[in-house]
């Protein structure tokens, strides 16, 4: 067994690349957060309903999704680095076109060619992750990761709430295109090619004999399940969230993304009670958990029409905090759910959990008007499923190392 004192030093210039990682791997869900606030004011000025003006969203997460099954096997064929530059440049591009869209159709078009690049930055700063500091220390560096990343949905909604209060909703995207750009050029200058040692022929192996492993996997399943739900839960609340805090109880886009801050910030608080909950329980399952009573909460106060800000955020942070704490352990296992298939793995998780949260949110938007009942029907049908999964997950999981 590895002991710390076995552990390799830390690669040089640690922080830069964490920070130059952390912020890649945060470009996909700032498109998202930053624009959140902003889709009031889209739906006004394309005059289109709330279900419309979603897609705006879940069309991005649909892209994510898409994009991660094409960015896993090109990052393992081609190299991280040439994957990740050209993903960053199509986010800049997605950015900018969106910015000058004319109609909602050009949007989602340019909203998806954002999203593709998105996904490569996500999976390959994952990767990279692995490569550069190595399995023994590539968990904790995946925590501290995620950590950082967390930081940007938390204070996304209230950049963007702002900028679209005093600029409109078009220079979010022009401020998303910037943000890329300079990562492009951090990623240019900071990262080198870290796949050349591992990188393997398409010969080699079968993508779809890869799948067809991961599918018979019973942990990976019951793992990606859990993630599905979770994220689905949560991402129907965010799509949801803005229109009732601005249309029904009066607030700015600015201050809807202040309320949004609370749910990030128990999304980041969640990641940081990981390790101590590890110790003692399941972080998957308290996390989830966590998220099913928060949703039960938000049921209850709304069939007894209990209604306001607070009374819709409160019960959320309990999502949120649920989120951070089941995420990292998720991911984990799912990474090592299959010997020699973690980067397939992980990014074939990845496009389920943005399919499933943009397809919750589809369906979600054909349940307008949206009213409290409503979104938390679906919180708790969505947290009910994730919970269950994560039971059955953990269960697989001791049963394989019982067996190992």
């Amino acid at each position: 067994m590895t002991t710390p004192a076995d552990l390799p030093d830390p690669p040089s210039g640690y922080s830069v690349t964490i920070l130059t990682l952390a912020a890649i791997a945060a470009m996909g869900s700032m498109a998202i957060h930053m624009l959140v606030p902003a889709l009031p004011l889209i739906a006004t000025d394309f005059s289109i309903g709330e279900a419309r003006a979603q897609q705006v969203v879940s069309i991005y997460l649909a892209g994510l999704a898409g994009g991660q099954l094409l960015a896993g096997p090109l990052a393992d064929r081609l190299g991280r680095r040439p994957v990740m530059l050209g993903g960053l440049m199509l986010y800049i591009l997605g950015g900018s076109a969106a910015a000058f869209a004319r109609g909602p159709e050009p949007l989602l078009l340019a909203r998806l060619v954002q999203a593709l690049g998105g996904a490569c930055g996500v999976v390959t700063a994952r990767v990279m992750v692995g490569d550069v500091f190595g399995q023994a220390r590539a968990a904790g560096v995946q925590a501290t990761l995620m950590t950082i990343v967390l930081i940007s949905p938390a204070i996304a909604p209230v950049i963007g709430g702002t900028i679209a209060d005093l600029a409109g909703w078009r220079a979010v995207f022009a401020v998303l295109a910037l943000a890329g750009s300079i990562a492009l050029v951090a990623a240019w200058r900071r990262l080198s090619e870290t796949a050349s040692a591992r990188r393997r022929s398409p010969q080699e192996r079968s993508l779809l004999g890869d799948y067809a492993r991961l599918v018979r996997n019973r942990r990976f399943v019951l793992t990606t399940m859990t993630l599905c739900a979770a994220s689905s839960g949560l991402y129907m609340f965010l799509g949801a969230a803005p229109f009732l805090l601005i249309h029904r109880y009066g607030l700015s886009s600015a201050q809807a993304g202040l309320a949004l801050l609370v749910i990030a910030a128990a999304s980041i608080g969640g990641t940081r009670l990981v390790v101590v909950a590890e110790r003692r329980s399941s972080a998957l399952i308290l996390g989830t958990a966590s998220s099913a009573t928060g949703a039960a909460i938000a049921f209850i106060l709304a069939i007894s029409g209990i209604e306001g800000v607070v009374p819709l955020i409160a019960p959320i942070t309990l999502l949120g905090l649920g989120a951070g704490l089941a995420g990292p352990v998720a991911f984990n296992a799912v990474a090592f759910a299959e010997d020699g298939l973690a980067a397939t793995a992980t990014s074939l998780a990845g496009a389920l959990q943005m399919l499933a949260s943009g397809s919750a949110m589809s369906l979600l938007g054909l349940l307008t008007p949206l009213n409290p009942l409503r979104i938390g029907c679906a919180l708790l049908v969505a947290a009910s499923i994730a919970l269950a999964s994560a039971i059955a997950a953990t269960a697989a999981g001791q049963a394989v190392r019982r067996t190992n």
